[in-house]
């Protein structure tokens, strides 16, 4: 109010001025039309937020819709989660039948025995053919087999004078073998290649 009163005088003082030539008219008429734009730009702003602020309060006091509430909305308020049992299920018979073999494994028996020949061309191929077709974990892959050497000999058991022949896989590693020595062979179950595993000097 106090700036509106202040622009009432100041335009009333100086429309009189203006029209004396006190002020030289064209400079006091412009800055009478500022003063006159500045108030009435600050009216305009004052009556702009009084019309938002009751339009705000009107919206406010407005009564809402009387409306059927939303069923899914209501649905998902009240969702809510089962609490998770945790569920202890006994093992399979075969998973313990498994378990128990696999406890119950024995350690491989290794012997010692004297080299007496080997395997060559077709007989040492249809050994590693038959062993293979009957599952043996010991065959290494084919592209393999020239290195490999398959040797016969005797168990050395110096208590006994009936000596068992046995066949067995003889590997790289182990470097090549000669009639006559002696290796320690790893006596492999029915139906598998025996295999060496050093070499004894």
């Amino acid at each position: 109010m106090a700036m509106q009163y202040t622009i009432k005088w100041l335009a009333i003082g100086l429309v009189p001025m203006a029209l004396s030539g006190c002020l030289g008219g064209t400079i006091a008429q412009q800055v009478a039309q500022s003063i006159l734009m500045q108030g009435a730009d600050k009216a305009t702003a004052a009556a702009i937020d009084a019309h938002d602020y009751n339009e705000k309060i009107a919206a406010q006091n407005r009564p809402l819709k009387d409306t059927a509430p939303d069923p899914y909305r209501i649905a998902f308020l009240n969702a809510g989660f089962k609490q998770v049992a945790i569920q202890v299920e006994p093992l399979p018979a075969s998973s313990i039948e498994e378990n128990n073999q696999t406890t119950n494994v024995q350690s491989a028996q290794l012997v010692q025995v004297e080299v007496w020949s080997f395997l060559v061309g077709d007989e040492k191929q249809r050994v590693l053919e038959n062993a293979r077709i009957q599952g043996s974990t010991e065959i290494p892959p084919k592209d393999q087999w020239p290195l490999w050497q398959i040797a016969i000999g005797a168990i050395d058991n110096k208590q006994s004078n009936n000596r068992q022949p046995i066949t067995f896989l003889i590997p790289p590693e182990i470097g090549k073998m000669h009639s006559g020595v002696k290796a320690l062979v790893e006596l492999s179950n029915v139906g598998e290649l025996n295999i060496a595993r050093y070499a004894v000097n």
